[in-house]
């Protein structure tokens, strides 16, 4: 069976399936971490680790009209996630080279109020643009999914909320 196919099918099912506000089941409580891999063969998988963080309307809502609450908040974010991609070849992600070995990824709001992948380099954060569209199905914890694509080695699929986001990682040469 081939689990990254899989994978794909069950999320394009999800983003085609009638719209659920689950928002109100949303509990901090039942946050928890997360694993998802895009196996590469021989070569091993890339994998991610992330947080689940639960979702708020009105937390959105303020963080898109107030500049303050929204670097405050990405500055929790940052913190929050504690997200770690492990590679074992070299990346190439949004032109940035990632070595093979472990990197700390998150999400943050740009000032436009969307939202950008960082990636920690040099101990600086990096943004990296995401292609990103709305959900018909709202997702009450952030989810990542790695994925094929056919536009690079594979995808990273980010969802939170009615967000939909995706970058593409492709092998470095």
């Amino acid at each position: 069976m081939n689990l990254p196919l899989l994978r794909a099918a069950l999320g394009a099912l999800l983003l085609l399936a009638p719209p659920q506000d689950r928002s109100a089941s949303a509990d901090p409580g039942r946050e928890t971490f997360l694993t998802t891999g895009f196996e590469l063969g021989e070569r091993g998988a890339v994998t991610l680790r992330y947080r689940t963080i639960a979702w708020s309307p009105d937390s959105w809502r303020a963080l898109r009209r107030e500049p303050e609450q929204r670097e405050q908040m990405n500055r929790r974010f940052g913190i929050a996630l504690q997200t770690e991609l492990k590679t074992p070849i070299a990346l190439s992600v949004g032109g940035r080279r990632l070595e093979p070995g472990s990197w700390r990824l998150g999400v943050l709001m740009n000032e436009a109020g969307a939202f950008d992948l960082t990636i920690l380099v040099d101990g600086e954060t990096k943004p990296v643009p995401m292609d990103l569209s709305e959900s018909r199905h709202v997702f009450p914890y952030l989810a990542f999914t790695l994925v094929p694509a056919q536009d690079g080695l594979c995808a990273l699929v980010f969802q939170w909320g009615t967000e939909y986001g995706r970058v593409v990682l492709e092998a470095a040469r």
